[in-house]
């Protein structure tokens, strides 16, 4: 315990707490605050579901697309103008949210919010914290997803409070407040010192500059790992209610049991925290595929003990939990830093397409087979994923720049 609290309170500086707030907000404004509100604005905007869902999906992969984009931009050294300009701007279109009155105007008002977020969460905040520190990152991505990790926390019941104190236009109109008068100068004073001049990395001659990642194997061994995580995720916390009750859990069974993915995640990173040190990225990586696989063997015989889905959770979730700290530090590990934002970006759209397809893919698998064929597939991409992750292992990196994250 002692140890965790060490990591948690001496790493870097105070820089590194106030991105983890910044980062707070902007999750909050532009992933959970949709999920908290969906059904008011189903019933004030007089919306269907179907319609707002679909804003959100089209915004989703808009700001996937623009990932690669905002990596180049990192890249190129432009990384502090977009980490505090980035949630200034969310801000803004948080706040034109506030006055929609028609579909349309919420669509174009949500494209803003999706498209605007891109430069101020996890992926080009983690791709500037991995070029720019010599030492801690590992520590230092750990403790921000451990603090933007209560986004989820804040966001519901501040939001269902403000919305039932005065109404759901001032609890939108006060969160895109939030992000322009403490978000982006969170981002500001904590990269301020973080991010120096960085070697060009991108110096090298036209041939070597665009040397296609797309026939690298090593971009494929990773991206079909990413993809699997995603998907997986993804399926499962849209369908993990439904697919409980199917084993004959009660729904306030099944429900409590969503709520522990939250917390399953926190301990997975606490371990990273507390046990990587002196391990490799890429072996943790690919224990982290062990741990999937442990855990959807157990989620498959939930029907024989329903402890068995407290153990499910807690290998899923700390798995997955891990892997948003892992990520960008294996990708430095295979690539090195040389278009470091660029390729960050692009194996973002990998992870964000299997998130994307998941739902919806795990629903048909589901009316052919039910659940159960449902976990197989989850079980074989999760064998897939782990054997491409133990072929990357043979690799040796192309272009190291630290030999410690």
């Amino acid at each position: 315990m002692t140890k965790i609290v060490k990591e948690f309170f001496i790493v870097n500086n105070y820089r590194i707490y106030l991105i983890g707030i910044s980062v707070t907000f902007c999750y909050s404004s532009c992933i959970y605050l949709f999920s908290a509100l969906l059904q008011t604005w189903e019933t004030e905007l007089n919306l269907s579901r179907n319609n707002l869902t679909f804003a959100y999906s089209l915004g989703l992969m808009i700001h996937s697309l623009l990932l690669p984009y905002l990596g180049k931009l990192v890249d190129r050294n432009y990384s502090f103008i977009m980490m505090w300009l980035s949630p200034l701007l969310l801000g803004f279109s948080v706040i034109y949210l506030a006055f929609v009155n028609t579909y349309y105007e919420f669509v174009i008002a949500w494209l803003l919010v999706s498209a605007t977020s891109g430069g101020c969460l996890y992926t080009m905040i983690f791709s500037v914290l991995t070029i720019n520190l010599k030492n801690n990152t590992k520590n230092s991505i750990a403790i921000i997803t451990l603090i933007a990790g209560l986004a989820s926390t804040y966001t519901f019941p501040t939001a269902t409070y403000l919305t039932e104190s005065f109404n759901w236009r001032t609890t939108v109109l006060i969160f895109g407040i939030v992000n322009v008068l403490i978000s982006a100068p969170a981002n500001y004073f904590g990269f301020k010192k973080i991010i120096h001049k960085q070697k060009n990395f991108n110096s090298n001659t036209k041939a070597e500059k665009q040397e296609n990642i797309y026939f690298n194997p090593r971009f494929w061994l990773l991206c079909f790992p990413l993809f699997v995580i995603g998907f997986n995720i993804g399926a499962i916390t849209t369908h993990i209610i439904p697919m409980m009750q199917e084993k004959n859990m009660s729904l306030t069974m099944a429900v409590l049991i969503a709520s522990l993915f939250g917390p399953g995640q926190i301990i997975g990173r606490i371990l990273i925290m507390t046990y990587g040190h002196n391990k490799s990225n890429i072996s943790l990586f690919v224990v982290c595929f062990y741990s999937f696989l442990i855990g959807i063997t157990f989620l498959y015989f939930v029907n024989i003990s329903f402890y068995l889905a407290f153990l499910f959770i807690l290998f899923n979730s700390a798995a997955f939990g891990s892997m948003a700290i892992l990520k960008p530090l294996v990708q430095n590990d295979i690539f090195g830093k040389m278009n470091f934002g660029n390729i960050h970006g692009i194996l973002a759209i990998c992870f964000m397409f299997g998130s994307i397809t998941g739902p919806w893919i795990g629903s048909l698998i589901w009316s052919v087979g039910g659940y159960n064929l449902l976990i197989i597939l989850f079980f074989i991409l999760a064998v897939l994923g782990n054997i491409s992750a133990l072929m990357l292992k043979k690799y040796k990196t192309k272009h190291r720049v630290s030999k410690e994250n």
